[in-house]
């Protein structure tokens, strides 16, 4: 057999060799990354599911449990979702003939398991501690399975177009590239490593014969780089969500001083005078744009802009934020402060909005005629804050999950205040809990501010 021969069978074998493992790593990533997703939808279809069924389990509302599947259907890949009771009898499902009989499947436990090409997930549907039945959910994986089947053709539309122009060249001058063809064989083998390079391949100078080819392999990398980004982006969905939901909630603060300032001013008639009420608006423009530059940093994970803070005057400002916006509700602020000034060492924003925050929550379970406290204390080690009012309260088998994120009893509410809130307090080594016996209350504890020379807290 001929050196030409055997160079244009080496390098066809090793060519389709390499190509086939980045294939098969492309498919594996892809259809692991593919299972993850549905396996975290499943869970969450049903988690959500049992959720907003709970109460129809407690009153036996099975219209309701029907209502709550129905609400299901258009879901992507949703073959089935089903509610049953401890004895197994189907409550609702989205096949209907199903409804009223008992499943032959095991459901006693929460799991999530693939059985043929569906994915199944199954959890307990839990009311005041009791378990009630399950929520089932039971996904398609006939898409994820599409996908992946177009990912390998064009891997192997690629790998036949690389591979016949790879012939072509050898046939050609097979003496003359076989240098520059080793080394496009070597910059291959690095593609999974994420190491491939083109620059580098151009830097070495090779015949021009050859730029079409490396310009094809600079293509293919291209394209599954765009494929890896698709994946990579679904599961970045979910921090997205929660972050611009996080966003709306810390602007709605600093707004409702503004709106309230500004409300003022107009009945004063004093806006081109009242240098107080400018500066205020000023302030929370600059806070609004402070937290806006912290939402566009929060990728690059920049840390807290920890300073010296005087707790006292920090709590008088917010005082002063919101008592334009209470001059119609008869709701008095009270301050219980010591006279001596005390400082902690935090990020006064992110500060400012937990105290600003758990305020607001007072003067909106109050609604009108009420009160709203706050108390400062102080031992050697810590600053104790306690914000009370004399509010609706908090209902006790609510206090444990107060600061889940998502977790709210009101209608508009997010849920995710007071769980940002507990995460900025315990960021400054902190501590939040509350209380609710005779009225509810908020407590507060954060390091003091101590100086370095001996160690007691400074008006400094």
């Amino acid at each position: 057999m001929s050196l030409k021969k055997r160079l244009i069978i080496y390098i066809m074998l090793i060519f389709l060799l390499i190509m086939t493992v980045i294939g098969y790593i492309l498919v594996v990533q892809q259809r692991d990354i593919f299972q993850a997703e549905m396996e975290r939808r499943g869970k969450l279809l049903a988690r959500t599911l049992a959720e907003i069924s709970k109460e129809a389990m407690l009153i036996y509302e099975f219209s309701t449990l029907v209502q709550n599947v129905r609400s299901l259907e258009g879901e992507e890949d949703l073959r089935n979702a089903k509610i049953i009771n401890n004895n197994g009898r189907i409550l609702a499902s989205l096949n209907r003939d199903t409804e009223g009989s008992f499943t032959d499947s095991d459901y006693s436990q929460d799991r999530k398991y693939w059985e043929d090409n569906y994915l199944i997930t199954v959890e307990t549907i839990n009311a005041n501690g009791v378990e009630m039945g399950k929520s089932i959910i039971v996904l398609s994986q006939q898409s994820m399975l599409n996908r992946i089947g177009y990912s390998v053709k064009l891997i192997i539309i690629i790998l036949v177009i690389a591979l016949a122009l790879l012939i072509i060249i050898i046939n050609i001058t097979a003496e003359y590239f076989f240098e520059p063809l080793t080394l496009l064989a070597e910059r291959v083998r690095k593609i999974p490593d994420d190491n491939f390079n083109i620059k580098k391949l151009q830097e070495s100078q090779p015949p021009e014969e050859l730029i079409e080819l490396y310009n094809s392999i600079s293509w293919m990398y291209e394209e599954m780089l765009m494929i890896r980004k698709r994946l990579v982006e679904k599961t970045q969905m979910a921090t997205i969500g929660k972050m611009s939901a996080y966003l709306a909630h810390e602007i709605r603060n600093p707004l409702e001083a503004i709106s309230g300032s500004v409300e003022v001013m107009k009945l004063k008639g004093e806006i081109n005078s009242d240098g107080g009420f400018y500066n205020i608006i000023k302030e929370e423009i600059t806070t609004l744009n402070s937290f806006l530059d912290e939402f566009l940093s929060f990728a690059r994970g920049k840390s807290y802009d920890f300073e010296k803070i005087n707790i006292n005057n920090l709590i008088n400002d917010i005082f002063n934020l919101l008592k334009p916006m209470l001059r119609n509700k008869d709701i008095q602020l009270i301050k219980k402060f010591n006279n001596q000034d005390l400082y902690i060492k935090g990020d006064v924003n992110k500060i400012k909005s937990v105290f600003t925050n758990l305020i607001l929550n007072s003067i909106e379970a109050i609604g009108s005629n009420g009160y709203v406290e706050i108390t400062l204390k102080n031992d050697e080690d810590y600053i104790t804050a306690v914000i009370k009012d004399n509010g609706k309260g908090i209902k006790n088998k609510n206090l444990k999950k107060i600061f889940n994120p998502f977790f709210t009893t009101k209608k508009s509410g997010s849920g995710i205040g007071l769980s940002i809130s507990k995460e900025i307090i315990e960021r400054h080594d902190g501590a939040i809990d509350v209380e609710a016996k005779n009225n509810t209350s908020f407590t507060i504890k954060l390091p003091i501010f101590k100086d370095d020379n001996n160690g007691k807290n400074s008006d400094s």
